[in-house]
């Protein structure tokens, strides 16, 4: 496997098929994690170099683990149905992926931001 990516979501039909896609890519895959508390653990763990985060979870967003991934400097993509979120207005640089868009491009937003 290749370089570690965070992956933080909490439907675990849309966490196989983002993980799926992310090994098929020779991703290594840390997670699916369903909370943020769990999220922001495994940054201070194993420190991806990417991430792809769900907007809503149970119990609030990401927008807190999106705060500390940009002072890690670590790209992340949000993967979600809810463009019109908060933490999404407030991380413009982050790409977002409607989840209808994730087999086709998932990997290649990936791969653009990790060069």
């Amino acid at each position: 496997m290749g370089q570690h990516i965070l992956l933080v979501e909490n439907d675990p039909t849309v966490a196989a098929l983002i993980a799926g896609l992310l090994e098929e890519a020779d991703y290594a895959v840390d997670g699916p994690h369903a909370t943020l508390a769990d999220g922001v653990a495994a940054v201070a763990k194993h420190m991806p170099v990417g991430a792809v985060l769900d907007v809503r979870l149970d119990g609030g967003d990401v927008g807190l683990l999106a705060d500390d991934l940009d002072l890690y400097d670590i790209p992340y993509i949000f993967c979600s149905g809810a463009s019109d979120d908060p933490v999404v207005d407030a991380h413009p640089a982050a790409p977002l992926i409607p989840r209808p868009a994730l087999a086709r491009r998932l990997v290649p937003t990936l791969r653009h931001l990790l060069r």
